[in-house]
């Protein structure tokens, strides 16, 4: 036990004051002359016993009264209660507090990120003045220490939501650092979290412990401000079909939600922006969920003109965590893909181009491709960069300045498929300009019947068969041949596999644009003259497969230049120009309704926009009313952020250094450890209180006992 004013237990030396009174104030024997004095002495010698114990007591009653006073105004702690620091020592204090988006999370009227700053800024008020002072949050600027506790309070009342918060170990580790360098203060981190699982891996644990480890002298306590039971609907990422569509192809959305701890169903809402940026809504469906809290809808618009599109799907039912509820999207429709379809003969490309644009259709403004033919032998003065798409189909040995001219024009963004058949040759298609195409050298020709086998639906060219991809039967539509390769290049990818594990479908990028090998051939006819056909894709019995298969794989080709359209809050989006676009300035119309200007350097064929932290749909625009440029994006808040799941208290804490971590749940425990950890555990209530007994009852016997006869 420790005091904090030990000079006052001078004091207790006034003991001395009522043992000098009582000795002067001893009451003297009257003598009596009176006969029967033998009467008179017993009965004197019984008062004088009683009369010595009632001094007695009323002596010690006001010794310990003086006594207890002096104790109490010497303040007396406990110490070794709870954490503390250096004795004696100033204080430098850092306080953490987490402020992603989860912390929005709504409940006795007030989110998360309220209580914990209302906390913060009450322990603020309880630090001496001369207290050090630092405040750290989740966002990923570097932190100090400020000048005053002011300006501490004035920093956590205005802390704004991140919605791309750095890792809060990251902020964790910076603080224990930041306080360890006061080597002659006494070091201590208040973290304000809802201790959600998201933030405390078996990775972010170990880290904090190691900093804590290499800091012995910090002392960190775990303020939780989460709850326990948490309610929520998710409106989880929305899944599109293509974010690229042609004039007079339907958009199709699909919508996953998800409830914990929620009843009923709830109301989906979908609506698009007008050209003010006001939403209008065109459609809602009510999610049915399932046992497991998830629920599905599908949103599908067919009527969308040529431009950017963008809008956003909302949850219609409120819960206490609002800013998951809605996902923002943004999609083009453009004018019909110009595809560049080569062959040897007419006959090579007749089967693609009836697939990609049936000539039994009148109306050729809703195909999706507007489709020109050459033969190999023109093709070199045909001016590649007016075209969307190549399609080599059976491409014969060409010359090295052919080549050479479809690399250049992957090399500047544009899109190659190449369907290999009977024409190829190893030797001419293993030189150089040709293997920068190719995602391998040719080994051989494979004779082992198969048939095409997609196991992974994930890849844009085959995400279209999800809903029927069971329904498809590949095993009718034989392949008797394919091209097998050796070692594949190493930036190669495998899109899709034969029944026989070889690969069949695979994609490489070239320079800013791609290529797309087919292992086999798709133009040869049911009997071709003087040799087996390679396969039946396109020739079986109702080919729709086929029709299918190659609208994907050629859609996927003519998208090159869009880039992806949705981003996480934080991201850098990246939107590449097309080749023969020149861009010197673009206007940013961010989702707050404000606008900025930016310019982009000389040749650069990419703009870029680093600052994507509000949530919402984003505008690039160019060239004025004559709209040479007019693209939009779209930022959403990353899945994990609204990921709710606390890790258990007890757990994480057993985790830590047990003589340097502590966990509080109020204010209170706050300010207490606040207490304990500057002064020890205060015992001057119980003193005071004790002195306050002593006195009464020393009060009530002194009444008593000298209350003089009637």
């Amino acid at each position: 036990m420790g005091f904090l004013t030990p000079a006052l237990l001078g004091g207790v030396a006034l003991v001395a004051l009522p043992i000098l009174l009582h000795l002067i104030k001893r009451r003297q024997p009257k003598k009596l002359d009176f006969p029967a004095l033998q009467f008179v002495r017993n009965r004197q010698a019984a008062n004088r016993r009683r009369l010595n114990f009632r001094h007695l007591l009323l002596l010690a009653l006001r010794c310990a009264l003086i006594a207890g006073l002096a104790l109490a105004l010497a303040r007396p702690t406990l110490k070794g209660s709870g954490l503390r620091g250096k004795e004696g020592a100033p204080l430098a204090v850092a306080l953490v507090i987490d402020n992603s988006a989860r912390m929005q999370y709504v409940t006795q009227n007030s989110t998360r990120q309220q209580a914990a700053a209302e906390m913060a800024q009450g322990l603020l008020r309880k630090l001496p003045e001369s207290t050090e002072i630092a405040i750290l949050d989740r966002s990923r600027s570097t932190a100090g220490f400020v000048v005053d506790v002011g300006t501490a309070e004035a920093r956590v009342q205005n802390l704004s939501t991140e919605n791309n918060p750095r890792p809060l170990e990251n902020a964790v580790r910076e603080a224990i650092q930041l306080v360890a360098e006061r080597e002659e203060s006494r070091q201590e981190v208040f973290l304000f979290s809802d201790l959600a699982a998201e933030s405390f891996s078996e990775s972010a644990i170990e880290n904090i412990s190691q900093a804590l480890a290499e800091a012995p002298e910090v002392r960190i306590y775990l303020v939780d401000v989460g709850v326990e039971e948490h309610r929520n609907f998710t409106l989880q990422s929305l899944e599109f079909r293509s974010t690229s569509l042609r004039l007079g192809e339907p958009l199709r959305i699909e919508a996953s939600v998800a409830a914990a701890n929620m009843t009923g169903d709830p109301l989906v809402e979908l609506f698009l922006q007008d050209a003010d940026g006001k939403p209008i809504k065109r459609g809602q469906r009510v999610a049915e969920l399932t046992e497991d809290g998830t629920g599905r809808v599908a949103f599908e618009l067919s009527d969308l003109p040529l431009g950017s599109h963008q809008g956003s799907v909302r949850l219609a039912t409120s819960d206490p965590l609002p800013i998951d509820n809605t996902r923002y999207f943004t999609v083009e429709v453009r004018p019909a893909a110009q595809i560049l379809l080569l062959g040897e003969r007419a006959g090579d490309v007749l089967f693609l181009r009836e697939a990609l644009s049936p000539s039994l259709i009148a109306d050729r403004t809703a195909s999706q491709f507007e489709c020109l033919t050459e033969r190999y032998a023109k093709a070199g003065g045909v001016a590649f960069n007016d075209f969307d798409a190549l399609c080599l189909l059976d491409p014969p040995p060409l010359s090295d300045d052919l080549w050479q001219k479809i690399v250049d024009y992957a090399d500047q963004g544009g899109s190659v498929g190449l369907f290999l058949g009977h024409r190829a040759r190893a030797n001419d298609f293993n030189r150089s300009a040709p293997q920068r195409l190719l995602p391998g050298a040719l080994k051989r020709k494979s004779r082992l019947t198969t048939s095409f086998r997609p196991q992974r639906l994930d890849h844009p060219t085959l995400r279209g068969f999800r809903d029927f991809a069971a329904d498809i039967p590949w095993q009718i539509y034989p392949v008797f041949q394919y091209w097998e390769f050796a070692d594949l290049a190493g930036d190669a990818y495998i899109i899709s596999r034969f029944a026989n594990n070889h690969p069949a479908l695979l994609e490489r990028p070239v320079g800013r644009g791609r290529a797309l090998a087919f292992a086999t051939a798709i133009s040869d006819p049911l009997e071709p003259a003087g040799r087996e056909p390679w396969n039946l894709l396109p020739t079986g019995p109702e080919p729709w497969p086929f029709v299918a298969l190659m609208n994907q794989i050629v859609g996927y080709l003519a998208q090159n230049q869009n880039g992806p359209l949705e981003y996480l809050a934080g991201e850098t989006v990246n939107l590449p120009l097309p080749p023969r676009q020149r861009v010197s300035s673009f206007v940013l119309r961010q989702p707050d309704g404000q606008s900025l200007r930016r310019s982009l350097p000389p040749g650069e064929d990419t703009i870029r926009i680093s600052t994507t932290g509000e949530l919402g749909n984003y505008r690039v625009a160019s060239g004025g009313k004559g709209g040479r440029l007019d693209r939009g994006f779209s930022v959403n808040l990353a899945p994990e952020l609204s990921r709710l799941t606390r890790i258990d208290p007890d757990t994480l804490l057993a985790a830590l250094p047990s003589n340097q971590a502590k966990l509080a749940r109020s204010l209170d425990d706050v300010e207490r450890y606040v207490d304990i950890g500057r002064t020890g555990r205060g015992l001057f209530p119980w003193a005071i209180s004790l002195v306050a007994i002593v006195w009464g009852t020393e009060c009530l016997l002194a009444n008593r006992f000298y209350r003089e006869a009637p």
